[in-house]
């Protein structure tokens, strides 16, 4: 009892002394763990949480641009995984927005060719399903689905590149496994869309959500652009080897999004935010007011916690949802294609059920391992 105590009185203690407004934490390179891993690892040790948090508010500071953040300039996967299987372009290099996104844009109050347009290019949750808009949503958007995105740093990006492993032919020559440097960063965000509605917008910028410019592409190949508003940001990186799993989401989720149930629910997060989370959280949501809305769900080292979900982007399984031991299956084998981390037989007791502890490592013979890395699974085979 008297060690429980002390780690939780250790937590609060660090949260509060970070979250004060001369916070000692340094934004300037923490991408790199500013230039010093083991102090980093010490942080880390004393409160994951503490942690978490500074590296979301680093995350959150505005993008040298100063009209972005910082985490808007990682690099998208759609820049990455190209459709062509071509090697991509350089990390930091412009991309040209389609025509009639930029066309569009020009028609729609406030919006800023010199900021970030996000492709919001996904829809499906790991489990094939999509989330649901519901609830305080205009009725144009009730039963849309949430979107997401997923990014990455450059060392992630340049390792990708290295390894020639943003196609699927360079992921069939793999002689070996995977081993990404340690300043590997992945972001993925969910979105609910706003398009061009002002009064949406404005409801949702008043419930704390952060809005961004943003775009997405439909079945019949037309467009559509508007606004965004962020209801959740996953955070990891590989400042250990099992990587550090983080996530957020606004507090107001569950007035937007809601559960497949029939009538519908409103979608909450049955895995946090864990106690240690909700006391850190305390101090920073006072702190930070610009970032006030959005809550640590927890971080995760291994298998501590068991489960950690996100409710916009593991919304009907979190259950069963454990970052580093779902990621841990990633791995491709020539022969049979990628590692399938759904469990069947007696282990699915008839259904799909996904893995909380680490699967034996017998099971990946034949595989070379992706280290943790799923974005993976998004390269495309290389047209002539």
């Amino acid at each position: 009892m008297r060690r429980a105590i002390s780690i939780t009185v250790l937590s609060t203690v660090a949260g509060l002394a970070q979250a004060d407004n001369i916070n000692p934490f340094s934004c300037s390179d923490f991408l790199n763990f500013n230039g010093n891993q083991a102090q980093t690892n010490l942080l880390l040790n004393a409160s994951k949480e503490t942690l978490s948090w500074n590296w979301f508010r680093c995350l959150n500071q505005p993008a040298p641009n100063g009209l972005d953040r910082v985490w808007e300039t990682l690099k998208p996967s759609d820049q990455v995984y190209l459709a062509d299987g071509a090697k991509p372009t350089p990390y930091g290099a412009p991309v040209t927005l389609p025509a009639a996104v930029t066309q569009a844009a020009g028609k729609i109050p406030g919006m800023n060719l010199n900021r970030v347009f996000h492709n919001l290019n996904a829809t499906l949750q790991v489990d094939g399903l999509p989330l649901e808009m519901g609830g305080s949503v205009p009725e144009s958007q009730r039963g849309k689905p949430v979107r997401f995105q997923l990014l990455m740093s450059e060392s992630t990006f340049d390792y990708i590149v290295d390894q020639g492993v943003y196609n699927m032919n360079g992921q069939q020559a793999l002689t070996g496994d995977l081993n990404f440097p340690a300043t590997s960063w992945e972001a993925k965000a969910g979105w609910l869309w706003i398009g061009s509605d002002t009064t949406y917008q404005a409801q949702l910028a008043n419930d704390g959500y952060y809005i961004a410019q943003a775009y997405y592409q439909n079945q019949d190949g037309t467009y559509e652009v508007g606004y965004a508003a962020l209801s959740a940001l996953h955070v990891i990186n590989k400042l250990v080897p099992g990587w550090v799993w983080t996530t957020f989401e606004n507090v107001n989720n569950h007035s937007y999004t809601v559960t497949n149930d029939i009538p519908p629910k409103p979608m909450t997060n049955s895995t946090g935010p864990t106690p240690a989370a909700a006391l850190v959280n305390t101090a920073f949501q006072a702190a930070y007011k610009d970032l006030s809305r959005y809550e640590l769900i927890g971080t995760q080292l291994q298998t501590s916690p068991k489960l950690l979900a996100n409710s916009q982007l593991e919304s009907a399984f979190q259950s069963q949802s454990s970052c580093f031991a779902c990621h841990g299956t990633a791995a491709y084998s020539k022969d049979d294609g990628y590692f399938n981390f759904a469990l069947g037989g007696d282990a699915g007791q008839g259904g799909i059920v996904y893995p909380t502890d680490p699967v034996p490592a017998s099971d990946f013979k034949g595989y070379h391992k992706l280290d943790f890395v799923w974005s993976l699974k998004r390269a495309q085979w290389q047209r002539p």
